[in-house]
């Protein structure tokens, strides 16, 4: 089984990074839940560090869909790897990746401002998330 280091993602992302302004906008109708789940994550940082209100009611359904979204992410890893979503392991790749996300965010917003096209495309993914469209 082989086994995953998250130095060694965290480097690859970082190097990645270098080749020019972040992609923060990927799609969230990626098949891969994890990919999914990332998408879900830079769009609710984007519409926090913006300051993007959601209407009425609605965060809670956005906070849903983020938790059913990590799930199905911790699932996935999980299944990859052939051990189970408790793994410490797993547990540590997900917090890594969501670190890593909301500060490709903050770093995106800082840099590009919130009237970008992509933080404005990750606002509207995290509206209809919370409306229950995506």
């Amino acid at each position: 089984m082989a086994r995953f280091d998250i130095r060694w993602l965290s480097m690859a992302l970082l190097l990645a990074g270098c080749a020019g302004s972040p992609v923060v906008g990927a799609a969230y109708d990626a098949k891969d839940p994890v990919d999914r789940w990332q998408a879900a994550l830079r769009a609710n940082s984007a519409r926090y560090v913006c300051g993007a209100p959601l209407a009425e009611g609605r965060e809670a359904r956005l906070a849903d869909a983020l938790v059913e979204a990590q799930h199905q992410a911790t699932a996935a890893l999980a299944q990859r790897e052939g051990t189970t979503a408790t793994d410490p392991e797993v547990l540590g790749d997900i917090a890594s990746r969501r670190t890593l996300q909301e500060r490709m965010v903050r770093d995106a917003v800082a840099e590009r401002g919130c009237a970008d096209p992509q933080i404005m495309d990750l606002i509207g993914l995290a509206e209809r998330l919370s409306a229950g469209q995506a």
